[in-house]
């Protein structure tokens, strides 16, 4: 393991629960659920499932996709106060612009300059030229785990000498595609997720961003400092995990290792 320490020197969030860390710690705080029937788009068929929505500041007729807006909001609060620009970015998602190319499609859009947008690499794209980073823009889509990866992929690049600055996080916005997939697969509880509830019926899709900013520099904007992270591969089945958690046991135990922990170090989970 690298010497080197790295530190989180900037955070930013926007979910259904609010858009910046403040308000999302106090809908926490305030025990509050924003699971509710999805509006975002309209269905033909049976009532709205439950879907936790972004209700704050997107901009409905903007050329740029739902998912690109959202993390940009992320990205402008994480960068807020640092003048110099990431050595890279690492962005972790799963739609990219699909929500748009599904009206343009219904529309029957043919003009190539409208699907802009429309691949995943194309919003880690976005932020890099937001943030002027002539660096490395890699894009991670490893379903559920996308943003897990683009942070270790993140500490590997500042360990190794790299990168002293990455921008890095994940973004996905809700589209027909998630909607009616997870839908599919009967995994959506019709009464909104309740993971500690004994009578849970599955879970909830929902959409968001959350960005860091790690760096390797010690500054007086430091927040925190992250130790270590740990992946995986679990190829048991398409859609289901290994039933003892074997690949989850290997992440947690690679973190620990790359963090010089044993379990007993952990307080929280």
């Amino acid at each position: 393991m690298s010497d080197k320490r790295i530190f989180i020197a900037g955070m930013g969030i926007i979910s259904p629960l609010g858009e910046g860390l403040p308000a999302t710690e106090q809908a926490l705080w305030d025990n509050k659920s924003k699971i509710a029937p999805l509006g975002l788009f309209p269905l033909t068929q049976k009532a709205p499932l439950p879907v936790g929505e972004v209700k704050t500041t997107l901009e409905q007729d903007c050329s740029l996709p739902r998912t690109h807006q959202l993390a940009i909001q992320a990205a402008d609060q994480a960068m807020a106060g640092c003048d110099l620009p990431p050595d890279a970015v690492i962005l972790g998602t799963t739609t990219g612009g699909i929500l748009t190319t599904e009206t343009l499609l219904a529309e029957n859009e043919s003009r190539p300059a409208c699907y802009q947008y429309h691949g995943l690499t194309s919003v880690c794209e976005k932020i890099a030229q937001r943030y002027g980073c002539t660096g490395p823009a890699l894009t991670v889509s490893t379903a559920c785990s996308s943003s897990a990866a683009a942070i270790k992929l993140a500490m590997e690049m500042l360990r190794g000498g790299e990168a002293v600055r990455v921008l890095v996080g994940g973004v996905d916005s809700l589209c027909r595609l998630t909607y009616f997939g997870f839908n599919s697969l009967q995994l959506v509880d019709p009464e909104g997720s309740r993971p500690l509830d004994k009578n849970r019926h599955g879970m909830s899709v929902a959409e968001g961003a959350a960005m860091l900013l790690l760096t390797v520099e010690k500054t007086d904007r430091i927040i925190a400092e992250l130790l270590g992270a740990g992946l995986s591969c679990d190829a048991y089945h398409a859609a289901a995990p290994h039933p003892q958690g074997a690949g989850a046991y290997r992440a947690m135990q690679a973190a620990l290792d790359n963090a010089g922990l044993t379990p007993a170090d952990i307080g929280y989970i």
